[in-house]
Order: C-alpha cells, then sequence, then structure tokens
C-alpha cells in the first residue's frame, strides 16, 4: 500500500484567542494495481498545538496584524518548520473578529504567509462546520440514529450545526458569547453587545442587562447569563417560542425552524469552561474581563436539568481550529487534467450541472445535455458573473449517473463548449468538478475541440462531490495524479 504524508496547518483567530495546530495527514492509494489510482486522506496526526493567545487588536475596530503574524513565526520556529512545507490547511478569522475593517486583509495575508496552499475564509456557517468535525461531534453522529448539533460558542458568536449520520443539515449562528459583556473586577459593565440590549430589552422575561457604565451586582449577572444560556438551548432545540422570541439573537436571518437534536455538544472557549468550578462573584467572573465564565455556569448547571442531553465537548477551546487543520482537504485524482501554470486557484463557487439519465437516441441525448449545460453556465453566471470578479467566476461540478459512455462524453465536451461560449466566458478558467473517474478523458476531449486561450485554461478534477454554493480551494499537484482542494461548505438548508 503506497503512503505519502502532507503537512496541514490550521489558524483560528477568534474574537478573544488566537490558536493554531500542525497536522500530519497519510495519503494512502486504496485502489489496487488493475484500477484507477485512488487516494484517500487515511489517518489525522495532531503534530504541535500552540498556546492559546488573546487575539492582538489594534482598538476596537482592527486586529494588530504585525502582532499575529509575529505569533505566527514563533510557532512556526518552535515547531521547526518553514511556510513552504505547509501543504494543506486554513485560515480561519471567525466570530466577532471577522467583522473587523482589516479582517480580509489579515486572512489572505496570513494566507500567503503561512504557506503556498492555505485557505483563507471567514463565515459563521463555515466555522460551525469545521467546530463541528474537530469537536467529535460529527463522528458522534455516526454512532448513533438522532441528530447531533454541536453549539461552538467563544467571544461574540455562537455557532451551531447540526449533523445527522455524518452529514451536516443545518446551521445557525447567535449573538451569545463571552465577550458580549465586558467587566472590570468590580463588576462595572465596560461595554455591552447591541444585540444583547436589544434581546433583553424586547422580553418581559429577560432580565434586564445591567447598564454601560453601571457596577453590576453579581446576582444580576448571573440572572442575565442563565436566561442567555436557556434561550439559547432552547433555540438550539427548535423550540417554536423561543425561535420567535429571541430573533434580536441570531446572526442573519432569524431562523423560523430548527431541527431538535438528541444530543448537544459544547465546544469553543465557553465549552472548555463549563469544566471549571463557576464562579462566586463578579470579580471571579471578570478574571478574563467578561462574562465567558459565569455564562460557561449557567450552560453546566442547565446541562443537569435539560429536556435534551447536554454536554461539553470532547475538543472544546480548539475544536475549530482542530478541525481547520485536519478536515478541510480533500484530494482528486485518478483522471485529472490541469493545463501547466493555471493553479492554485482560491475561493471558487461551486454551480452544479445534474446530467440526465443517457437517452437511447444519440440526438435526443445530445440535446438533453446541452439544455443542462447551457442551464447550469447560465445560472453560474447570474450568480457569479464577472462583476463579482475571479476568474473563474465559478466552477462546474458535473454530476452523471453512472457509467459514461464514449459517445456520451463526446457530447458532454460539446454541450460544455456550446454554453461557455454562449454565455462570453471564453477568456475565462474552465474549471471542471466530475463525480466520476472521467476528468482526464473530458479534458483531453476538451483539448481537441477547443481553441485559443481555453487550451491554456482548463483543469479538470474528479472524485469529489461538492454542493451548490460550496466554495473550493485548488492547490498545486502535490504528485503527478493528486491535487488537494479544500471544500468550503458555507450554507446549508434547515
Amino acid at each position: 500500500m503506497v503512503e505519502h504524508w502532507l503537512t496541514s496547518v490550521g489558524i483560528d483567530i477568534g474574537t478573544s484567542t488566537t490558536k493554531w495546530i500542525l497536522s500530519r495527514l497519510k495519503l494512502t492509494l486504496v485502489s489496487d494495481g488493475s484500477a484507477l489510482p485512488r487516494y484517500e486522506i487515511a489517518d489525522r496526526i495532531l503534530a504541535h498545538v500552540s498556546p492559546i493567545y488573546p487575539t492582538p487588536l489594534s482598538g476596537d475596530e482592527a486586529i494588530d496584524v504585525p502582532a499575529v503574524v509575529a505569533l505566527l513565526d514563533e510557532g512556526y520556529a518552535g515547531a521547526g518548520i518553514v511556510a513552504e512545507q505547509v501543504q494543506t490547511g486554513a485560515v480561519l478569522i471567525t466570530g466577532e473578529t471577522a467583522t473587523k475593517r482589516n479582517a480580509e486583509q489579515l486572512a489572505h495575508g496570513l494566507a500567503r504567509h503561512a504557506g503556498p496552499f492555505v485557505a483563507a475564509a471567514a463565515g459563521a456557517d463555515l466555522e460551525a462546520l469545521l467546530a463541528g468535525k474537530g469537536s467529535g461531534a460529527q463522528r458522534r453522529s455516526l454512532e448513533t440514529d438522532g441528530i447531533v448539533a454541536n453549539v461552538d460558542i467563544g467571544g461574540g458568536t455562537a455557532n451551531a450545526v447540526y449533523f445527522r449520520r455524518g452529514q451536516p443539515v443545518a446551521t445557525a449562528t447567535f449573538h451569545v458569547g463571552g465577550r458580549l459583556v465586558r467587566l472590570e473586577r468590580s463588576g462595572r459593565v465596560r461595554y455591552a453587545a447591541p444585540a444583547l440590549k436589544e434581546w433583553s430589552a424586547g422580553s418581559g422575561d429577560v432580565p434586564p442587562l445591567p447598564p454601560e457604565g453601571s457596577e453590576a451586582s453579581f446576582d444580576a449577572l448571573q440572572r442575565v447569563c442563565r436566561a442567555m444560556s436557556d434561550t439559547l438551548l432552547r433555540c438550539v432545540c427548535g423550540e417554536a417560542a423561543a425561535l420567535a422570541g429571541s430573533k434580536a439573537l441570531f446572526v442573519g436571518q432569524p431562523a423560523a425552524h430548527l431541527p431538535c437534536p438528541a444530543e448537544i455538544w459544547i465546544s469553543g472557549g465557553v465549552g472548555a469552561l463549563m469544566e471549571g468550578p463557576p464562579p462566586a462573584s463578579a470579580a471571579e467572573t471578570a478574571r478574563f474581563g467578561d462574562i465567558g465564565p459565569l455564562l460557561a455556569a449557567g450552560l453546566a448547571e442547565l446541562a443537569g436539568t435539560f429536556a435534551v442531553p447536554v454536554r461539553a465537548a470532547e475538543q472544546s477551546a480548539r475544536a475549530t481550529v482542530i478541525g481547520a487543520g485536519t478536515q478541510t482537504a480533500a484530494l482528486s485524482g485518478a483522471t485529472l487534467y490541469c493545463s501547466p501554470g493555471v493553479l492554485p486557484l482560491r475561493n471558487v463557487p461551486v454551480v452544479v450541472c445534474e446530467w440526465p439519465p443517457e437517452a437511447a437516441d444519440a440526438g435526443t441525448d445530445a440535446g438533453l445535455l446541452a439544455h443542462a449545460a447551457a442551464e447550469a453556465v447560465a445560472r453560474g453566471c447570474a450568480l457569479y458573473g464577472r462583476e463579482q470578479g475571479g476568474d473563474p467566476p465559478f466552477a462546474l461540478g458535473l454530476r452523471a449517473p453512472g457509467y459514461v459512455s464514449y459517445r456520451r462524453l463526446s457530447s458532454i465536451a460539446d454541450a460544455l463548449i456550446a454554453a461557455y461560449a454562449s454565455a462570453k466566458l471564453q477568456e475565462s478558467i474552465l474549471l471542471l468538478v466530475c463525480s466520476n473517474d472521467m476528468a482526464k478523458s473530458l479534458g483531453n476531449r476538451l483539448f481537441g475541440k477547443l481553441g485559443e486561450p481555453w487550451r491554456r485554461k482548463l483543469v479538470c478534477l474528479d472524485q469529489l462531490v461538492p454542493q451548490e454554493g460550496d466554495y473550493l480551494d485548488v492547490g498545486e499537484p502535490l504528485r503527478e495524479d493528486v491535487v488537494p482542494v479544500i471544500v468550503k461548505s458555507l450554507l446549508f438548508g434547515g
């Protein structure tokens, strides 16, 4: 059995903390000599885990980019690696930090700094998904018939993802986090997030939020944190009254319904604090300058009596960074086709093209394929046209039922050429992602029919099934027949 190893990094820059991990991913050739080569990631080993640092900020509006880079430089040196040795992974800007004015600049700057193929991403749904993978909740959902929800609670947000048999079925994000109320040791409230103020003022069932500048009693803080914990858990369970009465706590569009899980796991910094002793005073609550310890205590208290089992995750404080460093990479291989010099590609949205079942008549089948390709390419242009930037503007995910004959492969190539030509995307990179092992054959067929400059701008990958609306980062080939791909799933339906 042929084995290769990749070095992967995960970097999480959150509202309160920054941390990173170094992983080793084992690639194993799982097909025998008579079959097309197929690689899988067979093992993931945590090689280095950083300390948890306070996130360096420059005032309230910006991230201290030089300080973050210095932390990473120091960590890489301590782990005995340089950026050029890192082959895959992710940099995540999470929580309220993702709203800082220079967050995108930091993400892409760090991606270049961290290694030649490290994805840069920010987004609550992606953060929730990676935390759910890194916490162990996704694996747990494979062991039980019910839905397992992981709620990753940091400084600025609580990101929930729901897994059924290993697959994400819904996500939701709430304005619930330790840093949303910032305290001095005396109990004086330095800051209260607007969303919490609106939630507190909008319901007679919620204790009043101590105003900024006031000296909050421990009892008042405790009541607020208990109410936040109770509301969060009831929303995660899809309780209609809680969802309707807590619209101010939702990040983005409030959910009309959410599935009721069989288990709730809590990860993130607040999840890690659930296992410690609860604070007994305002001064103990404010030891990190916020209400995080008391929010964790409220969740831990409810865990013993709540209708749905609630527990701290197996990996709590580092769940997101473990997911980013070990779970984002996929592989394309076996029959890939790639024009020289085109890769790497970053942040390419996916449009899915479903091929219909093959018709017996060749002319009828060609017509069906042409219609499917034209519809998918037109949809991609409408959603991600050149005004959105990026080349390619989108990747076309090709789904074919069963075996693809040579006759049909030729018709598929004709359909794609016609669809892209009619959409006036002749100057764009043509990125095709096949669910079947046909990428090399399709690429060769397209190369024979395409004119310039498409011949120099063609990438066909296989063994990947991204969903509509996912984003892809495609790295440079690791071997002649293996390309690393990061599939970033940013949104899931409820």
